[in-house]
């Protein structure tokens, strides 16, 4: 083996290398992807269960009467 060759073979062995360590740091960042928006949906879902218990969903009416007579709430503007 020459040493042309040799270095040739050296370039393509570190490429290779190279190509290898990138699919694996690439595969390593989508397991923390995935781990990540697991968590995600689950802080979303207990998320919803704070507010489905504790009924903050739903407004706590601050009613207005209008000088027309309307009974309106000046928070979610729902009339009564």
């Amino acid at each position: 083996m020459t040493d042309q060759e040799y270095e040739a073979a050296c370039i393509t062995a570190a490429k290779v290398y190279d190509r290898f360590e990138g699919e694996h740091k690439v595969r390593q960042y989508d397991e923390q992807i995935k781990l990540a928006e697991a968590t995600l949906v689950r802080l979303q879902a207990d998320r919803r269960e704070i507010i489905n218990r504790y009924n903050l969903n739903k407004c706590e009416h601050n009613w207005q009467t209008l000088n027309s007579g309307l009974t309106i709430c000046s928070v979610c503007k729902e009339v009564k």
